[in-house]
């Protein structure tokens, strides 16, 4: 599906799928899916916001052969560096609600 400008954009599903299984949802041309990943197809699954590999709650990409990606607002990080920093996030949440 497309928008008035003729680009892929649908707000309540994949905006593009293909009879091998490949779907992907698109905001204006965007690749975006706030609630799943913003590609899958049947060996992978890819979480993007606004065309930027962006997960919050696990890795950001999962591949066929088994190994992640781990990304915030397209920025790689290990494994690791996404736990430490997802915990920093939270404490400061945290510090920001205790303070208010």
């Amino acid at each position: 599906m497309e928008n008035y400008k003729g680009q892929f954009h649908r707000e309540d599903g994949p905006a593009f799928e293909d009879k091998q299984g490949y779907k992907s949802w698109w905001i204006n041309g965007k690749r975006h899916r706030e609630d799943g990943p913003a590609i899958e197809n049947s060996n992978s699954k890819v979480w993007m916001i606004n065309d930027k590999l962006h997960r919050e709650d696990g890795p950001a990409a999962e591949y066929s052969d088994g190994s992640k990606s781990w990304y915030l607002k397209d920025t790689e990080y290990t494994e690791q560096e996404y736990k430490f920093e997802m915990r920093s996030r939270k404490l400061k949440k945290l510090l920001v609600w205790k303070v208010n």
